[in-house]
């Protein structure tokens, strides 16, 4: 049987398989694979000579763009939890300092909790050392 010769016009890439045989195909029909991939589409396969199918590996670019996205949609509701965390803390603080500041106008001391006519007197006498700052409560 006589070998036939074919003559292509265009542009080759050549592939190497991982069974080690290098083929040629046309550079269209790769550089397809290579947008389906990266697109997330479903990748056509290029086979070898010995029938092995070849296709792109890793994470194409679709894949990595919602990998990220959800990875930041993630990151942005936590900060959310957080903020909201912080607010009602800083709400409950604010409560328990009006609450303070309520009770000391009422001449009640914040140490005993007995009630005084004049406060800053027994405050000086029986409570020397009270820091108004929080540290001795």
């Amino acid at each position: 049987m006589a070998a036939e010769t074919l003559t292509y016009i265009g542009e080759l890439t050549v592939l190497t398989c991982w069974c080690g045989v290098r083929h040629a195909v046309p550079a269209e029909l790769r550089d397809h694979q290579l947008r389906a991939h990266h697109n997330g589409e479903k990748v056509p396969g290029i086979y070898c000579p010995l029938g092995h199918s070849h296709v792109p590996s890793g994470e194409g670019k679709a894949e990595r763009t919602k990998r990220y996205l959800k990875e930041e949609r993630e990151r942005a509701a936590r900060l959310d939890a957080e903020r909201e965390q912080a607010a009602a803390s800083a709400r409950a603080y604010k409560g328990q300092a009006t609450r303070l500041r309520k009770r000391a106008k009422a001449g009640t001391c914040p140490c005993c909790k007995h009630t005084f006519k004049q406060l800053s007197r027994h405050m000086a006498i029986k409570h020397p050392d009270f820091d108004p700052g929080g540290t001795n409560s």
